[in-house]
């Protein structure tokens, strides 16, 4: 378990329990619940007696998932189609997709192609949660580690090494940087794509001992919603080696985020490469029954 000397932050392991990677690849999609901020654990600004804001698809997912629950749709029957679901809850195809994609992570619901959607369960099966100190990056890791930037360019999303979400923007900073642990030893090669639409906070990247989310959520307003997560063993870049004094083509962990705001939107995507022998990756899970946490 990663620990950062703060308030924990419980995240929600969605994707299932991954104790055995098949190929060597971890995929985690971490919805965030709080964020550490500066020492501090905050939560979203509400009104008082106001529930804190979800995504609609979110919402709505807690809508069926409550009817469902109270016997309105049986188990074993279909859900109404999209089209009805768009026209009863007054919303896009996109967000009751969404929606079911969540009941279906949940075991509530299961996709037939060809058929529709069917009611398997009327409850949440149990399920394990991924307990960590903060989403990453890790806010006690950037405070004791130095990130030196050794370029900034602005390019399209086609252009990039990493695959970026091209309906979400078309133009992203490119932050090429490497982290040095406070010996001096330098720790991991990163790469760093920022939506161009918040690349005033280019400048303070590598200047404050802080996460580059946060910048943009302090610069911006926008609110980190989730983080996606791929965790890959891969053999060494050239260019990865060199910077991190490792021999090329030895073994390392690739560690790639796409940080999700509100609206659904990718803002930032990194991927950090760490030389084997220099990083170690730990989480804990516990089991969690209906909503209701072990002990």
């Amino acid at each position: 378990m990663l620990r950062a000397g703060k308030p924990p932050v419980n995240v929600l392991l969605r994707c299932g329990v991954h104790a055995v990677v098949p190929a060597a690849i971890q995929h985690l999609e971490l919805d965030v619940r709080a964020a550490t901020r500066q020492g501090r654990t905050v939560e979203r600004a509400r009104p008082a007696g106001e529930s804190a804001r979800k995504p609609r698809y979110m919402e709505l997912a807690d809508e069926i998932g409550s009817a469902i629950g109270a016997g309105a749709y049986v188990v074993g029957s279909l859900l109404p189609s999209e089209a009805e679901l768009c026209e009863r809850h007054k919303v896009s195809r996109h967000t009751v997709r969404e929606a079911t994609r969540v009941l279906q992570e949940l075991g509530l619901v299961a996709r037939h192609q060809g058929l529709g959607t069917r009611i398997q369960s009327a409850r949440t099966p149990a399920r394990y949660v991924l307990a960590m100190d903060a989403i990453p990056d890790l806010w006690e890791y950037v405070k004791n580690t130095e990130l030196k930037v050794v370029r900034r360019k602005l390019i399209k999303a086609k252009d990039a090494l990493t695959p970026l979400p091209i309906e979400d923007a078309d133009k992203w900073r490119l932050i090429e940087a490497v982290r040095y642990a406070r010996s001096g030893e330098p720790i991991a090669w990163k790469q760093v794509y920022i939506d161009a639409r918040y690349d005033a906070v280019a400048a303070e990247i590598g200047k404050r001992t802080v996460p580059i989310y946060s910048l943009i959520e302090s610069r911006y307003g926008v609110t980190t919603e989730k983080v996606r997560q791929e965790v890959s063993a891969m053999t060494m870049p050239a260019e990865a080696a060199r910077a991190l004094k490792a021999k090329p083509g030895s073994s390392g962990l690739a560690i790639l985020r796409h940080y999700v705001d509100s609206d659904e939107r990718v803002f930032e995507v990194t991927m950090s490469i760490y030389p084997a022998d220099r990083f170690r990756y730990s989480v804990e899970l516990k089991l969690e029954y209906g909503g209701e946490r072990t002990r």
